[in-house]
């Protein structure tokens, strides 16, 4: 007998799709780190809204026994804003591959398959994104825009917030340097560091990853075990954890303190995977399901973050 809809559906739910959302947030490094530090969160409203501190108030000062005392207010909050950004998924199965699939390790396998491609499909959209070097009119807003001295984020300009910045910037820097210049890769931590808001996390390329574990060949390294479970490899430096992203484009280093990110979804789009239907009326014999995701990436601090765009890894 050929695959049903009832069928698919009652397999999809059993087997599949509870894990889902949860897979394509492993794929990556960076979400991994958010979901394991809960900070992919959920809001709904018309905007993604949140406030921030820009300025120092300033209004602290020593005086005199009795000296009278003056107020002044000084401005240094403001709202930042996201708009939601969407993006959907979907399976389909054709009339032939209905009738061919009979039986139930046949039926099986092929959602199986299904639902893998679509989850792969997902990952490798977030992934893209998260390191675009270039923000599309319909896409999240990526690291590269985030972590930067001198765009705007979140409608605020960093000419009119110099704290709404980030940390640290290079693009002239070829060579990575462990310490002792003024872009080295501890200096840079340094201009990143905020009281206790500091990095957390080095993300780069699989071969700038190469050169951090290549310092520190023949010397004790502790793993970060939170990544481990995930699957990634990771060294550390001053504390930091560093993970290679495959994705990660070429000759960039990122230093994120992924404190103060969050990958903020809508409550009624986190990741939602539809039932399979008929693909009327195109298509009325074959299947579809759709998965839907509305949300943005949202960063609370700016200045604890930074990044070198411009490292020759055969250089260094």
């Amino acid at each position: 007998m050929a695959l049903s809809i009832d069928e698919a559906n009652t397999m999809s739910s059993k087997y599949y799709d509870p894990t889902l959302t949860q897979q394509v947030y492993e794929e990556s490094p960076f979400f991994y780190r958010l979901k394991q530090k809960n900070r992919v969160t959920w809001s709904g409203g018309t905007q993604i809204q949140w406030g921030i501190r820009y300025a120092e108030a300033g209004l602290a000062r020593m005086v005199g026994p009795r000296e009278q005392a003056t107020y002044e207010e000084v401005e240094t909050r403001t709202g930042a804003v996201l708009d939601w950004r969407y993006a959907r998924g979907h399976a389909m199965i054709s009339w032939d591959e209905r009738v061919k699939n009979d039986g139930k390790a046949q039926v099986i396998n092929l959602l199986a398959d299904k639902a893998t491609e679509m989850r792969e499909d997902m990952y490798e959209l977030f992934a893209d994104k998260l390191y675009s070097t270039s923000e599309g009119a319909n896409d999240f807003v990526p690291l590269d825009t985030i972590v930067d001295t001198t765009t705007t984020y979140a409608g605020i300009a960093t000419t009119d917030a110099a704290a709404w910045a980030a940390g640290f910037e290079n693009s002239a820097e070829t060579v990575l340097h462990q310490y002792g210049t003024a872009s080295a890769l501890a200096t840079a931590i340094n201009s990143c560091t905020f009281g206790k808001n500091k990095p957390d996390l080095i993300l780069t390329t699989r071969n700038l990853w190469s050169k951090l574990a290549s310092w520190f060949e023949g010397q004790k390294q502790y793993g970060d075990s939170m990544m481990a479970k995930g699957g990634f490899t990771t060294v550390s430096f001053e504390g930091i954890t560093a993970v290679a992203d495959a994705k990660c484009n070429t000759s960039r280093l990122y230093l994120l303190d992924t404190n103060q990110f969050e990958w903020r979804t809508h409550s009624d789009f986190d990741m939602v995977i539809k039932p399979w239907v008929s693909y009327e009326p195109d298509y009325p014999e074959a299947m579809i399901k759709r998965i839907v995701w509305a949300g943005n990436l949202m960063c609370r601090m700016r200045k604890t973050s930074g990044k070198f765009t411009g490292i020759d890894y055969a250089a260094s």
